[in-house]
């Protein structure tokens, strides 16, 4: 294959040979912080001109914008992705450099309280009528699975007897199992009667994805008046951080999220240390 030379052969390359941005909720993510590059420095940039003066300059635009530092280490995250996909692939020949992130000052993520949840799905279940907009918050705070593997699981991937959720594809690919929490056990149960191996348990119970993260939005903010810091992924955080307060291990709360580096577990240590300025003052 000829060396790819601007920026848009390399970003419909990645896209079209990368498994992870091909399809599903990463794929749109990638093409969204990929493309403000798109937008800013257009297709036709000379990839081997992508050096970190010019991702700088960027970085500062779409601050400007009003993008948090967290977006643009996104941004940041899917540039170098593209680049280096291209580079392993062989398809560029220049050495790629180590782009800088930008400093995160909010490290501690949007979590609910045990309370909030239970007022969640309570709503759900009698203002909005929608048992599986329950149902999936219940799997979302005590599963920690992200959103696609919710609605990707299939009745086969639930083993009761064992008491655990396979799951079989995952953001990073690999596959992980996490434990069945008491309060899921009833949905669980009452999922699987009838149901045959290959179906997917919460497959039809939206028309999309989307229709489930704005019913989800509806109910935090017009009934628990929370700010947009809260959405569905914050219950993949709640999950972390009730575990964490518990005392659960790191590498054992590493392996059921799925994290890949136990870096990215550690940044829910924080909620430890607010939970120690709390009880401080009960003494």
């Amino acid at each position: 294959m000829n060396e790819l030379k601007t920026w848009g052969e390399c970003l419909d390359y990645t896209l079209s040979n990368r498994a992870t941005w091909k399809r599903g909720g990463g794929a749109q993510a990638a093409r969204i912080y990929a493309g403000y590059f798109t937008r800013l420095r257009g297709r036709s940039f000379p990839a081997d001109k992508l050096r970190q003066a010019i991702l700088r300059q960027c970085c500062e635009e779409l601050i400007d914008e009003g993008k948090t530092n967290a977006t643009v280490n996104r941004f940041i995250s899917a540039v170098s992705t593209v680049l280096n996909h291209c580079k392993t692939d062989e398809v560029i020949n220049f050495e790629i450099p180590r782009f800088e992130r930008y400093k995160e000052e909010d490290s501690v993520r949007a979590y609910f309280t045990k309370e909030q949840v239970e007022k969640i799905v309570w709503v759900a279940r009698n203002e909005f009528q929608n048992d599986s907009l329950a149902d999936i918050t219940l799997m979302g705070a005590y599963t920690g699975m992200r959103q696609a593997e919710i609605l990707g699981v299939k009745a086969k991937d639930i083993d009761l007897h064992l008491n655990v959720i396979n799951i079989p594809k995952t953001k990073s690919g690999k596959a992980r199992s996490v434990p069945i929490h008491n309060e899921l056990k009833p949905v669980l149960m009452e999922k699987l009667e009838y149901c045959s191996p290959n179906v997917q348990i919460f497959g039809d119970c939206f028309h999309d994805r989307h229709q489930l993260l704005r019913q989800f939005k509806n109910v935090v903010r017009k009934y628990m008046q929370l700010d947009e810091r809260y959405c569905f992924h914050s219950l993949r955080h709640t999950f972390a951080t009730w575990h964490v307060q518990a005392g659960t291990h790191f590498r054992e709360l590493m392996a059921m999220l799925g994290h890949s580096a136990i870096e990215t577990t550690l940044i829910y240590a924080k909620s430890t240390d607010m939970s120690r300025q709390s009880a401080i003052n009960n003494i």
